[in-house]
């Protein structure tokens, strides 16, 4: 299964992910995090889900601005990117996919999803997200506009271009938010390879 080839591949990457992404973004990536989380629009005491959360990198900036009355909920496929979550806190951790409808519906005033949309193209998981968040909750998606599946390897990536071609990921999820959210806003950083699609749910 595709979610099984994902899971090995972070699985295995894990203690080095930190590392590669800063790398590969040329030290980049903690800026557009940061924006990320800014577009969020947080306030203390507010509940956080934060999808395909990796090793943590946006939990800093999340604690930040909920404060100590806030929560913040990662989940990842990958028990070995969990593991390398480094403090807890008001902080809870959860393995599970990210087309899994693991929480009550409204469980959230915000979710943060970043990379997963590029790596992940045969699971529905907007209906979930929607699901986990409250009216007027806000979603912020982070993703690159690199070919989907790049990150797992050439093989990986090659073989889903090859059914799928190279879809406009960033177009797709918009329309497909349009009806379920609404100030729907998208920005660019990192030359362009990144985009960031911010929206507050109907």
């Amino acid at each position: 299964m595709v979610s099984n080839v994902i899971r090995r591949t972070y699985d295995a990457r894990a203690p080095l992910y930190n590392a590669i992404v800063r790398v590969l973004s040329f030290g980049g990536d903690s800026e557009y995090r940061r924006a990320a989380v800014q577009a969020l629009d947080l306030k203390p005491g507010d509940r956080v889900l934060d999808i395909g959360c990796g090793t943590g990198l946006n939990f800093r900036d999340i604690a930040k601005a909920v404060g100590p009355t806030g929560l913040v909920v990662g989940t990842d496929l990958s028990h070995g990117m969990l593991s390398q979550v480094e403090g807890r806190g008001n902080l809870r951790l959860v393995q599970a996919a990210a087309s899994q409808e693991v929480f009550k519906p409204g469980s959230f005033d915000a979710i943060l999803s970043t990379y997963v949309i590029s790596t992940i193209l045969d699971e529905e998981i907007l209906g979930p997200l929607c699901k986990a968040l409250k009216p007027g909750g806000r979603l912020v998606i982070a993703d690159d506009t690199m070919p989907p599946g790049w990150f797992i390897g050439p093989r990986f990536m090659f073989g889903r271009m090859l059914k799928k071609g190279w879809p406009d990921l960033k177009g797709d999820t918009i329309r497909a938010l349009r009806p379920l959210f609404y100030d729907l806003r998208v920005t660019h950083r990192h030359f362009g390879m990144i985009y960031i699609i911010s929206g507050r749910r109907r």
